[in-house]
């Protein structure tokens, strides 16, 4: 079993004399609780290449603290992570692995990186009671295992929001941080910090500005791709939207290659058509059935009770249960597929 949960947090930069300002003057906060220091002893996974860390995806194995076990960061925004949590195993989880299948394709995942961290944790609560943010000063070492053999130490602050809370309470503790000369991190997670200090570090520049036709075709094609590939996790997670989204993305990237035949390659360019064409089928099962049950469901709430009789809404509840299901069921077979793993190898292909 695998449960997952939405991280936003800020990260910022310390040293041994950074001292923390009074958090308790923070506006909204009603008490500070200091819940201790732990040691928190994390393996990074990734491809030879690097394919996780390039997507800002880290997938980790942990032990220390109260949620030991397999962690898989997902990117939703700046700041923003799903992370899909799995219990301790020596082997990467089946459910993880799948959620990284549409970046690593059959490429193995090897441990890179180490760290260890010694983190001192407070918790800001609000006058009622109900916790606000979790701020944490981490004194981090980093070993690298492959791709380098190099180790790095830093300290670092953490303010990670707590369930439910307002992401503009960390904008208010970033202040108070900031006021106190505390400065955001420059690196977007201990990963990729630990990767650019300890050996190669995949490339996370900016992509080249476009200068000819061919040029803005493929950074249009590339994006499409890109949203496939990003798509892959939500659509197995059954999100909502996912499946559209992703359908879009594909249906797009048909027509790009399609309309652009003088510019492409049309020797590598008619199968991948053929391909995404049945990609945009299996995916439209799923999608069907999402606005089957949207207008079911609509024009049921649109008739005056007098004409509902008996349990509609239960047992529109239900089918709707069965038919997503087995549609979804169907989708994720279809990820599942080498014959999906393949049209993602022709899409590196052709972009590389």
């Amino acid at each position: 079993m695998a449960d997952s949960k939405r991280e936003i947090e800020r990260k910022y930069e310390a040293t041994d004399a950074t001292r923390l300002p009074d958090l308790g003057r923070v506006a909204g906060v009603g008490s500070v609780a200091h819940e201790g220091v732990m040691e928190l002893d994390a393996v990074y996974y990734d491809t030879e290449d690097l394919r996780l860390a390039a997507g800002n995806v880290t997938l980790r194995r942990r032990t220390g603290g109260s949620d030991a076990g397999w962690h898989l960061k997902l990117p939703v925004a700046e700041g923003v992570r799903d992370e899909i949590r799995a219990p301790l195993s020596d082997q990467v989880p089946d459910r993880l692995t799948a959620l990284i299948r549409s970046r690593v394709l059959d490429a193995p995942v090897i441990p890179v990186v180490r760290l260890v961290s010694v983190r001192d944790v407070h918790v800001l609560t609000g006058d009622d009671g109900t916790p606000l943010a979790e701020l944490s000063v981490d004194e981090v070492l980093a070993e690298r295992l492959h791709g380098g053999d190099r180790t790095a130490a830093w300290t670092e602050i953490e303010a990670e929001l707590a369930d439910d809370g307002d992401p503009a309470f960390l904008d208010t503790v970033g202040r108070a941080l900031e006021e106190a000369g505390i400065r955001p991190s420059a690196a977007h997670s201990k990963l990729a910090r630990a990767l650019a200090e300890t050996g190669r570090a995949p490339e996370q520049g900016e992509a080249a500005e476009p200068r000819t036709a061919g040029d803005h075709v493929l950074a249009y094609v590339r994006r499409q791709a890109e949203a496939v590939v990003a798509l892959d996790p939500a659509v197995r997670r059954g999100l909502p939207d996912s499946v559209h989204t992703m359908r879009v993305a594909t249906r797009r990237l048909r027509s790009a290659l399609r309309t652009y035949r003088r510019v492409l390659d049309r020797e590598a360019t008619r199968p991948l058509g053929t391909e995404l064409k049945w990609l945009a089928g299996e995916l439209g099962v799923d999608r069907d059935q999402e606005v089957l049950d949207a207008r079911l469901s609509a024009r049921l709430a649109e008739l005056p009770r007098t004409l509902v009789i008996g349990p509609a809404e239960a047992r529109l509840r239900i089918r709707s249960e069965v038919g997503r299901g087995q549609a979804h069921r169907r989708t994720t077979a279809a990820l599942d597929s080498a014959r999906y793993l393949d049209l993602l190898r022709a899409l590196d292909a052709l972009l590389a």
